[in-house]
């Protein structure tokens, strides 16, 4: 399946969610809100279709799709682009980053650790 087709897939999908999609200038950006009770997909005007794809497939992966049929491509498709953003959540994560865990005593449980035996 094309991107195009894809595209049009993710496109009918949000509809169904009631999920408005547009396109605008928006600098290479994706992003999702609420308007006036309205959900909507913001999505690049100037990105192709593969990426305009895998824009809106990253943000229709957080949606509950269970009990929805999806085309098995389209639906691969949702799924490989959730995985990569969570790999790229992840790493970006400064709470992965290894360093050296210190624990905090107050001056008062220390001193009063000794008494409690």
């Amino acid at each position: 399946m094309d991107a195009e087709t894809i595209l049009h897939h993710l496109e009918e999908l949000a509809a169904r969610l009631s999920i408005e999609v547009r396109y605008e200038a928006a600098a290479g950006r994706v992003g999702a809100a609420t308007l006036r009770g309205q959900r909507i997909a913001i999505i690049d005007a100037d990105l192709r279709a593969p990426e305009r794809a895998g824009a809106l497939a990253t943000v229709l992966a957080d949606e509950p799709l269970n009990g929805i049929y999806i085309a098995p491509e389209v639906r691969e498709h949702l799924e490989s682009c959730l995985l990569r953003a969570t790999r790229r959540a992840d790493a970006a994560d400064p709470a992965d980053a290894e360093e050296p865990v210190h624990e905090e005593t107050r001056p008062e449980e220390a001193a009063g650790s000794d008494d409690q035996e």
